[in-house]
């Protein structure tokens, strides 16, 4: 766990071996380990949030759009660590114009690893969205078969839902897996499994495979936003599970 960089999983090894990609010299914030995305996940477009009638503008994190939240470059403090859990804080800085705050939980269990993530509003209501970004290892299998998948227009923003069945190859959102969510790294084989509605597949990397749960769509932060209540909270879970042997 790296508290000082964005709350995330730093590594996760399982049977001695890795199935993160962990931080190296050409990393930057966006591209390693497995960190928490909030106060909204996925691209926002053109980095402009839309909220009662006025354009905030957010920071271009993935030029031309805002990218993945804003707490996984900021510094978490520990509010409460054992053997097996720990406990994150964060305020929502400047960088998010409607204030508020992000905790994450992360519980390390006999065969799977519990996070749960809290976005809450301080005193004005605000649109609100939660996901994680685990960058794996590049898999030698996964079974990632969706129900639907959302078409990507021109500026790589998902719109339009379509009929989609394997996710190999893509850098897009899909919805209602059809089948638990499998994949096998380094020889370990991984179930993932979360309370979200959306999933993005970032599938193009030589070296790694996203598979990121979100609690809506990429610009969901406009297009179907969560609206929280002064001192309202969205809470999500994601689970990362392993069998007691290593797959050969």
């Amino acid at each position: 766990m790296d508290a000082l960089h964005g709350g995330r999983l730093a590594s996760l090894r399982i049977h001695d071996m890795e199935v993160l990609f962990t931080h190296g010299p050409d990393a930057t914030a966006l591209t390693w380990g497995c960190y928490p995305m909030a106060p909204y996940a996925g691209r926002v477009r053109s980095g402009i949030v839309h909220f009662d009638n006025v354009e905030h503008q957010l920071p271009l994190t993935l030029p031309p759009h805002a990218a993945h939240g804003t707490v996984f470059t900021q510094s978490w403090n520990v509010v409460d660590a054992t053997e097996s859990s720990i406990d994150l804080f964060t305020d929502l800085d400047s960088q998010w114009p409607f204030g508020g705050s992000v905790s994450h939980h992360i519980e390390l269990e006999e065969a799977r690893i519990h996070l749960e993530l809290c976005v809450t509003a301080g005193d004005r209501a605000m649109p609100a969205q939660v996901g994680w970004h685990p960058w794996f290892c590049k898999p030698s299998r996964t079974s990632l078969i969706f129900e639907s998948m959302f078409q990507r227009d021109t500026d790589g923003i998902a719109t339009s839902l379509r009929e989609q069945t394997d996710a190999v190859n893509v850098d897009d959102c899909f919805t209602n897996p059809l089948a638990p969510l499998s994949l096998t790294v380094n020889g370990v084989d991984l179930v993932l499994s979360s309370n979200c509605s959306h999933w993005v597949v970032y599938d193009l990397p030589t070296h790694s495979t996203c598979i990121e749960p979100q609690s809506g769509a990429p610009n969901a932060i406009n297009d179907a936003p969560v609206i929280l209540a002064p001192g309202e909270s969205l809470t999500k879970w994601f689970d990362i599970a392993w069998t007691g042997r290593l797959i050969h």
